[in-house]
């Protein structure tokens, strides 16, 4: 490993440890009053600790009446990346939880901060600082691959083939971003505003992201060469598989799916031009971006082996929603050792429908 992508290496794994807990998410936080943060203390009702949001019902009395407070974190995938594991937190423990309490649903609350039972603090937000200084500070150990695993993957390694870690580019992410972001038509405006983030929203559901936003997720994706004519992508996000059809011709009559009909090409040694059609899945974005029938991606993946890095260009044209093309570049990092692993995704009876 050269020492460019070593030090490439530490770095995103530091800037992704450090990413708030309430980003990695799968809808939006606009909702909570994040000027004024609020402790609710009680006893662990309920602990729900699955993909895609870690929940936690918090037993209290308030005004002399005995309330339920819904406490929502991040995904199990975040948490255990930053070392933060389920055996920390157990029903039947007296808690003291700090964080934003949503402006639309009562006693619901973006949690940043524990005070568990033994008195140490978990803050589950890698750049949020203590709450409670007096505190101590729970002792989490980061996941990282194995020296075996990290000698395994540079053994194996090839161009686009190997296992990519999120890299971002800026701050912000396209995926969650609001509609004065995009060139939006009147229709796409109209709809959105009929949109809730709670019984429309796909992913609450356990309903995979189609194209194109299923290639804007934080997690780690890996490309694998099927055969001479198929590349795969699996990405650990909802255990996504996604299938590219190498020097295939466009198939207009193939069923539309989620992920759409994908044709690539080998524009040169590093270059891997994408383009899909047939796109069936009924969102832009994550939070409430509609598509139309005739959503279509360009994508281009260009591979720099020296530095590590993996160079991605999208383009997104759909005649319904936007008034012209959107376009968007992404990086991705190689973190050797690193795995894409299982999401195994559950749906939580806060978002049962």
């Amino acid at each position: 490993m050269t020492s460019r992508i070593r030090a490439l290496t530490a770095a995103a794994i530091t800037s992704l440890l450090a990413l708030p807990g309430t980003i990695i998410a799968h809808h939006s936080t606009s909702e909570y009053e994040r000027n004024a943060m609020v402790e609710v203390e009680g006893v662990v009702a309920q602990k729900f600790w699955k993909n895609p949001h870690v929940i936690f019902h918090i037993a209290t009395t308030q005004d002399g009446e005995d309330v339920q407070w819904v406490i929502e974190g991040s995904s199990v995938s975040g948490q255990n990346r930053r070392g933060i594991t389920s055996d920390l937190i157990n029903e039947g423990d007296r808690v003291t939880v700090a964080g934003y309490a949503s402006t639309r649903r009562e006693n619901n609350m973006n949690m940043q901060h524990i005070l568990l039972a033994n008195g140490e603090e978990l803050t589950l937000s890698g750049n949020a600082e203590r709450r409670w200084p007096d505190a101590r500070q729970v002792a989490v150990a980061p996941t990282g691959p194995t020296a075996e695993a990290i000698a395994a993957a540079e053994a194996s390694a090839d161009g686009l083939f190997r296992t990519w870690s999120w890299g971002r580019l800026e701050p912000g992410w396209w995926f969650f971003g609001a509609p004065d972001a995009f060139p939006l038509t009147d229709a796409a405006l109209e709809k959105f505003a009929s949109w809730n983030e709670y019984t429309d929203n796909p992913q609450l559901e356990c309903i995979a992201p189609g194209m194109p936003l299923t290639m804007g997720n934080p997690y780690p994706i890996a490309f694998t060469q099927h055969d001479e004519n198929t590349i795969v992508m699996h990405a650990h996000e909802f255990d996504v598989t996604r299938v590219i059809h190498l020097n295939a011709k466009p198939v207009p009559t193939v069923e539309e799916s989620n992920m759409g009909y994908s044709i690539g090409y080998w524009e040169d040694d590093n270059t891997l031009v994408v383009d899909t059609i047939n796109i069936d899945y009924p969102y832009f974005n994550r939070v409430g971006i509609s598509s139309g029938p005739d959503l279509t991606t360009h994508e281009r993946f260009i591979v720099d082996d020296e530095a590590g890095e993996l160079h991605y260009f999208l383009t997104v044209t759909d005649p319904w929603a936007l008034t012209e093309s959107y376009e968007k570049e992404m990086l991705w990092v190689w973190v050797p050792g690193t795995e894409v692993g299982t999401y195994g995704c559950e749906v939580s009876e806060v978002y049962e429908q």
